[in-house]
């Protein structure tokens, strides 16, 4: 039954394991990336899952909401309620579950990083609207839990591209974080979302394809963000510091949900340096080597080609040179990075911690196996059989993960 921390402490009331139906069953899901616009079938599945659990405890592992989806400046507030205001159905349904005697428990993401602090749970339970007595069923925190043996997280803290200097921070911005609000939303781009660590010629040739007449705008806007992210990298890196102001905020997270200190100061040591720390770092992962080789290849035929032909070969035989040096360093130097980065993660932190499960998002792929498993995506299912989630059971000996999909609840052990 899932009912403590790994210290030995009850779960704090907000996360009590209230009497539940179900035989006390504990469902686990991920990456919604709800927003407005989100697809009417992903907010229909998930409303019905929750009718179909009643009693049971969900967790919600990360980016429940996408709240970078509004303009940069906008107060995640106003973007809560207005998600919540556009679909009435799940509305009902979450306040359905905690007045039905289940509870809910979000972590937030790298989409949602805002959730996991009160003032924003306050604004979700009062779109939610469940009963005054049933709002204590409702929980959200802004890293990690552990239920039991079961640690819990959403995962982006071990992936560079979406980690930041101080997990407990709210405002720092990632470099995903960083594309998603300059570059995914202002274009409508969502597709990528969900197909980011490709080849940048290649995302470029699918913007034709799957954008049309509006594919040029976006290829700007991409240019436009990636400027944009040198600009914030390396030495204009604005991350939040680790010194008072974050030794204060970890004695809060600590003293809040019950944990042990050195599990959290060894999560700290295992996080991945966020990329926009670095410069040449930020610069490589954007493959602009690649852009500069091709700028330097078009220059120096456009300089033959006027009369130069000296300069021109100059030119080309340098940006051929960087091109070269460029694809030895591999064709696409990223896909798949992200999976293996969490798998490595989620291992380490079961040989430094009482860990016996360990349960990811973030990767949008699924992953089951003893001692770990992904949620995969609720909202961006790939090819599986449904919607995916995970049912967790912990037993005395060995908690596991069950695989299941949303309509058809087929499942593995």
């Amino acid at each position: 039954m899932l009912n403590g921390f790994t210290n030995g402490r009850q779960l704090p009331p907000r996360v009590a394991p209230h009497a539940r139906a179900r035989e006390d069953r504990c469902i686990a899901l991920a990456d919604l990336h709800l927003a407005k616009h989100s697809l009417p079938e992903v907010v229909s599945d998930l409303a019905d899952l929750l009718r179909a659990h009643a009693g049971c405890q969900l967790v919600f592992v990360g980016d429940f909401f996408d709240l970078v989806a509004d303009a940069p400046n906008r107060d995640p507030r106003d973007s809560i309620r207005e998600v919540m205001g556009a679909h009435p159905q799940l509305r009902a349904a979450l306040g359905g579950h905690l007045d039905g005697g289940g509870t809910l428990l979000f972590c937030s993401g790298n989409h949602d990083a805002a959730l996991g602090h009160d003032i924003f749970r306050d604004v979700l339970l009062e779109s939610i609207g469940p009963s005054h007595a049933n709002r204590e069923r409702l929980s959200s925190v802004p890293w990690f839990v552990r239920l039991g043996k079961i640690h819990i997280e959403h995962g982006h803290h071990y992936d560079p591209d979406n980690a930041v200097a101080d997990p407990l921070t709210l405002h720092e911005r990632s470099l995903g974080i960083h594309f998603s609000a300059d570059f995914v939303h202002p274009t409508g781009a969502y597709r990528y979302l969900n197909a980011n660590d490709d080849t940048p010629l290649k995302l470029f040739l699918s913007a034709f394809r799957w954008y049309g007449l509006r594919a040029p705008h976006v290829v700007y806007r991409y240019f436009h963000a990636a400027f944009g992210a040198l600009a914030r990298s390396g030495p204009f890196y604005r991350g939040q510091p680790r010194g008072t102001q974050a030794t204060a905020s970890q004695d809060a997270f600590v003293n809040r949900w019950g944990l042990d200190d050195k599990i959290v100061k060894t999560l700290r040591e295992i996080g991945e340096r966020p990329t926009l720390q670095s410069f040449s770092d930020t610069f490589a992962r954007l493959y602009m080597d690649r852009v500069l080789a091709s700028t330097i290849c078009l220059s120096g035929g456009a300089a033959v080609l006027g009369g130069q032909p000296q300069l021109g070969g100059l030119a080309l035989g340098g940006g051929m040179a960087l091109m070269t040096a460029s694809w030895l360093r591999g064709h696409s130097r990223y896909a798949g990075n992200v999976v293996q980065y969490l798998h490595r993660a989620q291992q380490k932190l079961r040989q430094c911690t009482d860990a016996e499960l360990v349960v990811f998002g973030h990767t949008h792929r699924e992953a089951t196996e003893e001692g770990y498993a992904n949620t995969g995506s609720f909202a961006f299912p790939r090819h599986a059989p449904g919607r995916p989630f995970l049912e967790l059971d912990e037993s005395d000996t060995f908690p596991r993960a069950l695989r299941r999909y949303w309509p058809s609840s087929q499942g593995a052990a």
